[in-house]
């Protein structure tokens, strides 16, 4: 019996140290374990939101001051993030496209308001022709065709000298500053600019009025000496007499200073007399009355609406 019992107690200790053997072996290997989970297992918010697309929230464990998980919490900043990021996104493109918009239409509006130079060439080559067409009826033009062209013209050219020709004082003061109306009257109506520009103390519009004055210089000039003009057709000037020379100064001033105020007036004409008196009496209607009283007040603006196809009482800024 005695044999019997220590038999049984060597057994039970042989079997009890291998398992206290495998308990210890499984408690160090789950200590272990769960020190690894514990160093892989809370990522920082840096490497959540490396990792993490902006619609998805993180997994972060712990809570918020507001007892607020904060997975939630990073999730939402985020969000808020992008979505300010989106705003200024599209402040920014809008912007961009406001300013691409406004460049365009400042193009746009230089491009649409330009000179136009056939139209102004043709319509000022038959004024000029109106004008040499009148002269050719007289018989001191006609009488000077023949001849040495260049050399007629240059003798005629070098023959100015004075202030006053021989011409009479309707002819040198009425009739060239209506020729100097005409002719700034046909820049005005071919300027997109100028043509704009109601009488008043507007910087463009006296601009407009001295490009017109320049232009109106211009055409005076080759009217008077140019190669289509008095001195080569006609040979105006050819002979110097001892009294009053027949090529003077005064026509070359004359026609385009005062003929610029010609047209200044007009323009006051049709503002205060035309629009904001008769035509407002007339609800601004354009009746017959008012067509008749535009073509009379504002001569040279009737004249050159005829030179461009327009009727007389045309006006480009109102009916």
């Amino acid at each position: 019996m005695s044999t019997f019992l220590l038999t049984l107690t060597i057994l039970l200790g042989s079997t009890h140290t291998p398992a206290q053997d495998n308990g210890a072996k499984l408690n160090t290997f789950i200590d272990h374990e769960h020190a690894e989970f514990k160093r892989y297992s809370a990522p920082s918010y840096t490497e959540v939101s490396g990792i993490t697309d902006v619609e998805t929230r993180p997994i972060v464990s712990g809570a918020g001051p507001d007892n607020e998980p904060a997975n939630e919490k990073v999730g939402d900043e985020l969000i808020a993030a992008d979505h300010e990021r989106q705003v200024e996104d599209s402040d920014t493109r809008k912007r961009g496209i406001e300013g691409v918009a406004d460049r365009e239409k400042l193009t746009q509006t230089k491009n649409e308001e330009r000179f136009h130079w056939k139209p102004a060439l043709i319509q000022s080559g038959i004024l000029l022709g109106i004008q040499h067409g009148f002269r050719m009826t007289q018989k001191k033009t006609r009488r000077e065709l023949g001849g040495p062209f260049f050399a007629d013209w240059r003798q005629s050219v070098q023959n100015l000298r004075g202030w006053k020709d021989e011409d009479s004082f309707f002819i040198n003061y009425i009739a060239h500053s209506l020729q100097g109306g005409a002719t700034g009257r046909i820049f005005i109506n071919n300027s997109d600019k100028a043509k704009k520009q109601e009488f008043g103390k507007s910087k463009k519009y006296w601009e407009s009025r001295f490009k017109a004055l320049a232009w109106s210089a211009v055409w005076s000039t080759q009217f008077e000496l140019g190669p289509v003009s008095e001195a080569s057709i006609g040979n105006v000037g050819l002979y110097d007499n001892y009294g009053p020379s027949k090529m003077a100064w005064g026509d070359l001033v004359v026609t385009p200073v005062i003929g610029t105020g010609v047209v200044i007036g007009e323009d006051a004409i049709d503002r205060y007399i035309l629009k904001n008196w008769l035509e407002r009496k007339a609800n601004y209607k354009v009746t017959t009355k008012i067509k008749i009283l535009r073509s009379f007040l504002t001569p040279t603006t009737s004249f050159t609406n005829l030179l461009r196809g327009k009727m007389p009482w045309k006006r480009d800024n109102r009916r």
